[in-house]
């Protein structure tokens, strides 16, 4: 007897579909496929086992939107029980992932920050000129599922449309740019407690206080803290915290120039210590 046609059709439309949703999880994300893989690979063996895949779909939030015997089928063509990252590269290569045209929207966030009591750290700086206010808070509202484990630091105004809009709790208010806001979170930055800052600026208006600006991107700079001026650098930024940590900045030393002022700043305070 002839294969039913249509039965095949389908299974070959829901399988691919499947594929489809696990490629565009990874687009969203801004993660190669091969990086998927080698988030799958917990143990690190170089093989995805059955077990560490329904764990990946887990933390990607698909378990219930996919056929996971389909796609274990399809990724597994040796039949071996575990899948080979080649496996992985000839089953994935050939699917292009969905045009997508707000790659956060929906996207569920796998990250909850730990945070210490005793250290007041970990704040994410949300800042946006009165022009650039909307433009953040469509940011903030296509992101909410990352920020709403963030100690968020803001101005109050920026701060109360955050928690009556989103219902993001926000974990500390300053004043307002012009009086002083954008000195608070420098100092907060000086003191070692800012992971992120992402200051929304009108490029096309003169700002009474630009020096104050300047000065707050001058210390961020200073300490090796990340910040995004724009939505195009805000996705690269909660992108790289989602996966590696609002920590993530501390891997890094700091610059040879803070290093050689620190240097020559010891030499002078021995210089006049010695000094009758």
């Amino acid at each position: 007897m002839a294969p039913n046609s249509d039965i095949l059709s389908l299974s070959t439309a829901t399988h691919d579909d499947s594929l489809q949703k696990l490629v565009d999880v990874a687009t969203k994300r801004w993660i190669s496929m091969d990086d998927l893989f080698d988030q799958a690979d917990v143990d690190q063996s170089g093989d995805v086992s059955k077990e560490e895949m329904k764990i990946l779909l887990k933390q990607v939030h698909l378990t219930d939107a996919v056929n996971f015997d389909m796609i274990w089928s399809s990724l597994d063509e040796d039949k071996s029980g575990e899948v080979t990252r080649k496996e992985w590269h000839d089953c994935f290569s050939q699917i292009a992932p969905s045009k997508i045209t707000a790659p956060y929207q929906g996207v569920s966030w796998n990250i909850t920050p730990s945070y210490r009591d005793d250290v007041p750290g970990g704040l994410v700086a949300l800042v946006a000129h009165n022009k650039m206010k909307p433009q953040m808070a469509r940011f903030v509202e296509l992101n909410v599922e990352f920020f709403k484990h963030c100690r968020i630091i803001t101005t109050g105004s920026t701060g109360k449309t955050l928690e009556d809009k989103l219902g993001l709790h926000v974990y500390k208010k300053v004043a307002s740019g012009p009086l002083g806001g954008d000195q608070e979170i420098g100092a907060l930055v000086t003191q070692g407690l800012v992971s992120a800052i992402l200051f929304f600026k009108d490029p096309l208006s003169a700002h009474q206080h630009a020096a104050d600006i300047e000065a707050l991107t001058r210390i961020c700079d200073v300490h090796n803290v990340p910040y995004a001026t724009n939505s195009a650098s805000g996705k690269c930024l909660v992108t790289a915290m989602a996966s590696m940590g609002l920590d993530f900045a501390n891997d890094y030393d700091e610059s040879d120039t803070v290093k050689e002022y620190k240097a020559e700043q010891q030499m002078v305070i021995q210089k006049v210590s010695q000094t009758d």
